[in-house]
């Protein structure tokens, strides 16, 4: 009997050892998640509010890019269309007369320098979920692509 009792006494204190580390573990919060997600609404808010100077700063216009599903009109098909991000700020030139609304879903952080943000973004015709994938340079976040799904409502 003595062997189950030692199997059992090694399994229950790696159990208390692993449950022990869990309830220590700390949030996936602080300081790189807070400018990661502010990053992702300064983009939100730049675009719904037609603000150059925010897109700036929320986008690397030098090296970031843009994909998105295109549809041909006429014959139906789907190809992947790649716009420089500064292309694609220039899109938003005024401010929204609409209610748009975003949500952060998901954040993920790599070795504090990279990140992936799934972004929820609704506009009264249109929802969107947008990932946007962000280095960190010269200690600010910069987004560096965007590919996104819209769906007309």
């Amino acid at each position: 009997m003595q062997p189950i009792i030692k199997k059992i006494s090694l399994y229950t204190l790696g159990l208390i050892f692993f449950t022990s580390m869990a309830s220590s573990a700390k949030p996936v919060t602080g300081s790189e998640y807070e400018a990661v997600v502010a990053t992702a609404y300064t983009y939100f808010n730049g675009a719904a509010k037609g603000d150059q100077a925010m897109l700036s700063k929320a986008f690397d216009l030098e090296f970031g890019h843009v994909k998105m599903i295109s549809k041909n009109k006429e014959t139906g098909k789907e190809t992947i269309r790649t716009v420089g991000l500064e292309e694609f700020a220039g899109f938003f030139k005024k401010a929204t007369k609409d209610v748009w609304e975003a949500k952060v879903l998901s954040v993920d952080i790599v070795d504090d320098k990279m990140a992936m943000v799934k972004l929820n973004f609704e506009t009264p015709k249109t929802h969107y979920i947008d990932y946007l994938v962000m280095y960190k340079r010269e200690d600010n976040w910069k987004i560096i692509n965007k590919t996104f799904v819209a769906n007309k409502k």
